[in-house]
């Protein structure tokens, strides 16, 4: 896709990952306004592929196409559907309603290797430098 920047980077399916993930999208959309929730979006999305999923790598990708962030995590999969739990009760289920809070739109798709997980934010002077790819 025409003027698309992408940063792509594969991790350890482990929750000491984490820090790197949100090290790496900071990185990645230093001077976007959407920074912070990009960061937190990404670190919810990768937090339950570690959690939910026997993904020994996990994929994080960031695209700025136009004015629009995408963060994408690729994990193996699970036999279980992504959603929001707004259960206030519960230990987890809060993530997904973050970020289905946040987001201007999210997702999920099963692929051949597993599943992908999407969230989008608007940000119409974001520029992801294309230096900060791993």
């Amino acid at each position: 896709m025409a003027n698309e920047r992408v940063h792509r980077r594969a991790f350890k399916g482990e929750p000491a990952e984490l820090a790197k993930v949100r090290s790496f999208a900071t990185a990645a959309l230093r001077g976007c306004s959407v920074l912070d929730d990009a960061v937190l979006l990404i670190d919810e999305v990768t937090a339950n592929a570690i959690v939910h999923t026997r993904s020994a790598t996990i994929e994080v990708a960031l695209r700025h196409v136009g004015d629009v962030v995408r963060g994408e995590v690729h994990d193996a999969g699970s036999d279980t559907v992504p959603a929001p739990r707004p259960d206030s009760d519960g230990e987890s289920g809060r993530g997904l309603l973050i970020v289905d809070l946040l987001a201007k739109q999210w997702g999920t798709r099963r692929t051949a290797a597993g599943r992908l997980v999407w969230f989008e934010l608007h940000d119409p002077g974001c520029a992801i430098r294309s230096t900060a790819s791993t």
